[in-house]
C-alpha cells in the first residue's frame, strides 16, 4: 500500500511539474550501430531441434552476425499452476512438471566453440500479462527464479563457460495497468533474482527486457514517474543490462511516439545506482491484432495483418536507427523466429545484408505491378493477379476495393494464393493490388 501511495504522489508531481518533456529532436549522434547483434529464442520453439538444426541455426546467426543468444523461460507455469521445464531440474517446485527437453544442454552444445554468448532465461508464468503482482504468483515466480538460476548454474556452467554469459529475468515488466501503479513491489522480486545472482556468480550479468505501452496505462507523466521508480529501486550491479522492448511490432507503441519513448529511458536509467548498459530490444515482427470497439483507444488497434508475420525493413531499420542513438548495443525479437531462413523466406535476411553491406542504406528498387483480373457472380467477386517479381522479394499483397483497404495476402513463408473474394462486391467496383517487397518498397 505504502508503494502505492508513493507512486501515486511521484506520478502527481511529475504531472504538475512537467516532468517528462519527451518527443524532442533525437541526437544526431549514435550511440551504437544501427543494426542487431542478439535474438531471442523462445524454449518451445527450439525444444524439438535435433543437432543437426541447432547447427544450421547457430551457422545462420554466426553468418548474420549474432553475438548473443537469450534463451526465453526455460520453465513456464500455466494459467492451471502447471509447469513445462526445459532442462533437466533438480528444484522441488518442479516435480512432476512436463519436461519439454533439454534447451540449455542443446543450446551449449551447440555454441560450444563460437563466440555466442548465451544468456539463460529464467521463470514466467501466464497470468503476468492479466495479473502481473496483483496476486501472490509473481513474487511465487521469483522466489522460484532464484532457486532456478542456482540450479542451472550448477548443472550446466561447466558443460561450455566460455558460451555461457549470463541470465535473462523473463517478466516483462512494463507500465501497464498490472504493474506500473505498483512498480516498487514489482522491483523487490527482481531483487531477490538479482541477489541470488551475485551469491551464484557475480560475474555473469542479468538482463532484463521490460516495455512501454500506450495503452492500459495512467499516462506520459506517471509512466515516466514508474520508470524513475523502476531504475531507482532496482539493486542491479555493475554490468547488468536493460533492453527495454520498443514495444512498435507488438503494436504497443506508435512508431511517431519512439523518440520520445527512448528519450525517457535514457532519462531513467541515469537514476540506476550501479553502472549498467542501456540496450535495445528492437522488434522485428508485426502483430496481429483483431478489431475491437476501444480499439486505438484503450486497446491495441486493429492491424492490417490477420496473422502476426515479418515486419518490412524499412520500419525495422527506422527503429535500429533511433535506437542507436539512444542505446549502447541492440538485439532484437527475433531473428530466430522472423529472419531465421529456416523459418521464412530468405528474402527478409538478404535484405538485411543488403542494409549493412551498403553503410546502412536500404534498397530502394520497386517490385514489378501485378496484372489484376476480376470475375463476378452471385457469390461476389473473386480478385486474381499475376505474380509480381523483386530484387529480393515480395512480402504482401495489398488489395483495395474503390481506394479502400480490402485484404492483404501475405508471402512471407510460402507462396499463398493470388486472389480474394469480396462477398459484397459488384461487377462496378473497382479493385486494385499493390506489391510491397521485403524492404517495404511499393509497385
Amino acid at each position: 500500500m505504502f508503494n502505492l501511495i508513493r507512486n501515486f504522489f511521484v506520478a502527481l508531481l511529475a504531472l504538475v511539474t512537467a516532468a517528462a518533456p519527451f518527443g524532442e529532436a533525437q541526437p544526431a549522434e549514435r550511440r551504437c550501430k544501427p543494426e542487431f547483434n542478439g535474438t531471442f529464442l523462445q524454449s518451445w520453439l527450439s525444444s524439438t531441434w535435433d543437432e543437426a538444426r541447432w547447427a544450421a541455426e547457430v551457422e545462420a546467426m554466426q553468418a548474420d552476425g549474432v553475438e548473443y543468444l537469450v534463451l526465453q523461460d526455460l520453465a513456464n507455469m500455466d494459467s492451471s499452476g502447471n509447469w513445462t521445464v526445459y532442462y533437466e531440474s533438480t528444484i522441488p517446485a518442479f516435480e512432476g512438471a512436463v519436461f519439454g527437453g533439454d534447451v540449455v544442454k542443446a543450446a551449449l552444445n551447440a555454441c560450444k566453440g563460437t563466440d555466442i554468448k548465451i544468456f539463460m532465461g529464467l521463470a514466467m508464468f501466464d497470468s503476468f500479462w492479466l495479473l502481473g503482482n496483483y496476486t501472490g504468483d509473481y513474487a511465487k515466480v521469483c522466489d522460484i527464479t532464484a532457486e532456478m538460476l542456482a540450479d542451472i548454474y550448477a548443472s550446466y556452467y561447466s558443460v561450455s563457460p566460455q558460451n555461457f554469459y549470463g541470465w535473462y529475468f523473463t517478466p516483462e515488466i512494463n507500465n501497464q495497468l498490472s504493474c506500473g501503479p505498483i512498480m516498487g513491489t514489482m522491483t523487490k522480486g527482481l531483487n531477490k533474482v538479482l541477489a541470488k545472482a551475485t551469491e551464484v556468480d557475480e560475474a555473469l550479468p542479468v538482463l532484463i527486457s521490460p516495455f512501454t505501452a500506450d495503452y492500459l496505462d495512467l499516462g506520459n507523466a506517471a509512466t515516466y514517474a514508474q520508470w524513475l521508480t523502476f531504475f531507482e529501486t532496482t539493486a542491479f550491479r555493475n554490468g547488468d543490462i536493460v533492453a527495454p522492448q520498443d514495444a512498435v511490432g507488438a503494436d504497443w507503441i506508435e512508431e511517431d511516439d519512439l523518440v520520445g519513448v527512448w528519450e525517457m529511458y535514457s532519462a531513467a536509467a541515469k537514476k540506476a545506482k550501479a553502472d549498467i548498459s542501456l540496450w535495445a530490444n528492437c522488434e522485428n515482427f508485426d502483430i496481429a491484432i483483431g478489431p475491437s470497439i476501444l480499439g486505438g483507444t484503450v486497446l491495441r488497434p486493429e492491424t492490417e495483418n490477420i496473422e502476426s508475420v515479418t515486419a518490412t525493413l524499412d520500419r525495422f531499420v527506422m527503429q535500429m536507427d533511433i535506437a542507436s542513438r539512444y542505446c549502447e548495443n541492440i538485439i532484437t525479437f527475433s531473428y530466430s523466429h522472423y529472419f531465421s531462413p529456416t523459418l521464412v523466406k530468405s528474402m527478409y535476411i538478404e535484405t538485411y545484408r543488403d542494409y549493412v553491406a551498403n553503410g546502412y542504406v536500404l534498397e530502394t528498387q520497386a517490385p514489378s505491378a501485378p496484372t489484376v483480373s476480376t470475375a463476378a457472380d452471385e457469390n461476389g467477386v473473386t480478385v486474381s493477379w499475376t505474380q509480381s517479381t523483386d530484387n529480393f522479394g515480395i512480402a504482401y499483397y495489398r488489395v483495395c476495393k474503390n481506394g479502400e483497404f480490402l485484404a492483404r495476402v501475405e508471402n512471407y513463408k510460402w507462396d499463398y494464393p493470388l486472389t480474394v473474394t469480396d462477398p459484397s462486391g459488384t461487377a462496378n467496383d473497382v479493385y486494385t493490388v499493390t506489391a510491397v517487397d521485403a524492404a517495404g518498397n511499393m509497385s
